[in-house]
């Protein structure tokens, strides 16, 4: 990957005028555009991010753009053809993972709130894809199940969205597919995402 330019974040590196830099995209690759948008970024950044890493900003910046266009990729290419929503795939496939769950505990799961899994429940529970039923803790409360329907649904666009992420994954060797999976658990694993799952 071409490196960004690491003095773009230096305020002594910038231009005694305040020009504005061009952060329209030239022609070419996806990899370029958004390179060159993040060079945008660390120079507009250079004016008050202060003593700020500027790897803080290209890896926040480039985690997202992948995160995003991976996401976008299996809307587009497998689960809208096979007629689910990012909601209504989520869900169900938490609990094709986990088994039967009160909503509570696939909103967990998922990284979903509790209204978006109410809202994305009524199209899958329409379909019949899944059930609810009491649950045996907490008369007052459902526990949410796959139907054998919804089992057999999941499945098939698993293998399908398989394919499409080994495709994604394809440019990193087995060790850079290890050191990724390592360098992720360990930011998952920080105060940060502990303080982030709270939000929902």
């Amino acid at each position: 990957m071409s490196s960004v330019n690491e003095a773009a974040v230096d305020p002594a590196a910038l231009s005694d005028q305040d020009e504005e830099m061009d952060i329209l995209p030239p022609p070419g690759s996806v990899h370029d555009r958004f390179l060159h948008f993040v060079d945008a970024a660390l120079h507009k950044a250079g004016a008050i991010a202060g003593d700020t890493d500027p790897m803080v900003i290209k890896l926040s910046l480039l985690l997202r753009k992948v995160a995003q266009l991976m996401s976008d990729d299996a809307h587009w290419t497998v689960h809208r053809p096979a007629g689910w929503t990012q909601a209504s795939y989520r869900i169900c496939f938490a609990l094709w993972v986990s088994g039967p769950l009160p909503p509570n505990k696939v909103a967990q799961s998922t990284n979903m709130s509790r209204a978006s899994i109410s809202a994305g429940m009524k199209k899958i529970f329409e379909a019949g894809l899944i059930t609810k039923e009491p649950s045996k803790d907490d008369l007052r409360s459902t526990v949410l199940k796959l139907t054998d329907k919804g089992k057999h649904a999941v499945e098939s666009t698993y293998l399908a969205h398989l394919g499409l992420e080994s495709n994604w994954f394809g440019p990193l060797t087995d060790v850079e597919r290890r050191l990724l999976f390592m360098l992720l658990e360990k930011m998952l694993s920080g105060e940060e995402a502990a303080i982030a799952d709270g939000w929902r």
